[in-house]
């Protein structure tokens, strides 16, 4: 048999008998534990080197800063560091900055929180906010990305971007994000403001005053409407109009911020001096005078020399009745600041009403000869000088305070009172109807005309 047939024949032999059954390996656990330590060995391995690349914590310079500033920068600088690869951690510190306006600073930690959670929507608005005064242009990429990532719903980083857009002269695409707003929000008067705005820079008045009704009755625009509106009715010619706005616009205060949850959590953040002390004062005007006395005795502790603090502080004392503590602390803010207006006129106002008109009188003087223009002081100097059995002095503080204030009705009741007193009632006939034609709130009014029975 050659040997191509033998090989030929041993195959078929082999391909026709059965394989042994090979016997079934057994499962090795070890393998398993030493796979999983492995894994956790090269895990600890790495972790240094993602603390490596994590990017480096930024370096503010707080030398000169508000001690209390310094400190909160420096502890959101501290949990940064803790926390190298947290976002919130690095977001949180740029949110601190930004609260006390370190810009620059406050922008590179953004755009790190951006790096190491880039779904997060708030990092990139933040980011907007802080670039809008340098880098408008920027600032506009990045709240479009922030709009992105938040929901439909959210109105606030929309508003914000559709404004930024106006200024840039983008009306088409701030008027469709206006347009989105009100679609959520009908009644929303910052996206009727905005229209306002639109139809205005396109040069269509009438329009514009049409979308600004909503605008002038809400407490965060009614005053820019009011502004806006001067300018339309100018553009239309309605001269009739002009003057009862320009009125109106002159009485209105200042708008309150517009409702944006993200930008309060800034607020929230902000510290120091002049933060706790016009919270202080925000809380007095609100009625929350317990806390802000509190707030301002915390003030005065940490910053002993405050004046500012000493003047909201005796205000606040005597709101709550304390009139005894009320002079010894703006005594105090007037011994260290002796030309401050504000202390000097608040302890005046509290000696007098305290019935000490001639301990009083000083102080309006002090205030007087640091601010002559001053129509209140003028005023109160006048209250404090009625008394004195020479009245030309008295009269001639009312008649300035009037030059000065024309519109302080309280001035021509006390004039009118005082000429009186001197047996001038035809004087204090006409001081009083001059008074009367100002159409001063009820309760005034009745004193007015009560007086003017009297004397007629």
């Amino acid at each position: 048999m050659s040997r191509k047939k033998k090989r030929r024949h041993l195959q078929e032999r082999q391909a026709q008998s059965p394989l042994p059954l090979q016997p079934r390996s057994k499962r090795r656990p070890w393998r398993w534990w030493v796979a999983g330590s492995l894994l956790i060995l090269v895990a600890i391995l790495a972790l240094p080197f993602w603390k490596v690349t994590s990017p480096p914590v930024i370096t503010v310079n707080t030398a000169g800063f508000d001690p209390v500033i310094a400190a909160a920068i420096a502890q959101a600088r501290d949990a940064a560091q803790e926390k190298p690869r947290s976002a919130v951690a690095r977001g949180r510190m740029g949110m601190t900055l930004l609260a006390h306006e370190i810009y620059a600073e406050a922008r590179a930690c953004f755009a790190q929180a951006m790096v190491l959670a880039p779904r997060e929507p708030r990092w990139p608005y933040f980011l907007g906010l802080a670039q809008l005064v340098e880098y408008p242009m920027a600032a506009v990429i990045n709240l479009e990305r922030a709009v992105r990532l938040f929901p439909e719903r959210e109105s606030a980083p929309r508003l914000k971007l559709a404004d930024t857009l106006l200024s840039l002269d983008r009306l088409e695409e701030a008027e469709a994000l206006y347009r989105h707003v009100l679609g959520y929000e009908p009644g929303s008067a910052s996206a009727s403001l905005g229209f306002g705005k639109v139809a205005n820079a396109r040069n269509r008045p009438s329009e514009a005053a049409g979308y600004l009704e909503i605008a002038r009755q809400n407490s965060s625009t009614r005053k820019a409407a009011h502004r806006l509106l001067l300018n339309v009715n100018r553009r239309l010619g309605r001269t009739n109009q002009l003057e009862q706005i320009a009125r109106a616009l002159a009485e209105l205060p200042d708008d309150d911020p517009l409702p944006d949850p993200f930008f309060s959590e800034l607020e929230q953040l902000k510290t120091g001096e002049e933060v706790w002390v016009d919270r202080s004062d925000e809380w007095i005007k609100n009625g929350r005078v317990h806390e802000a006395a509190r707030l301002l005795e915390q003030t005065i502790r940490t910053y002993p020399n405050s004046v500012r603090a000493m003047f909201f502080l005796g205000r606040a004392r005597l709101r709550l009745g304390d009139a005894a503590g009320a002079e010894a602390i703006l005594s105090k803010a007037v011994q260290l600041a002796p030309g401050s207006i504000e202390a000097q006129l608040q302890l005046g106002v509290t000696r007098l009403r305290g019935g000490r008109a001639n301990a009083a009188q000083p102080c309006f003087r002090a205030a007087i000869q640091a601010k002559p223009n001053l129509g209140e002081a003028w005023f109160n100097l006048g209250l404090s000088l009625g008394g004195e059995s020479d009245r030309s002095e008295c009269v001639a503080a009312f008649r300035e305070a009037i030059r000065l204030k024309p519109d302080l009705v309280e001035a021509y009741l006390g004039l009118a009172v005082t000429l009186r007193a001197d047996g001038q009632n035809r004087a204090a006939a006409q001081e009083l109807r001059r008074a009367l034609e100002l159409e001063p709130p009820e309760p005034l009014r009745k004193k007015l005309v009560a007086q003017l029975r009297l004397v007629e």
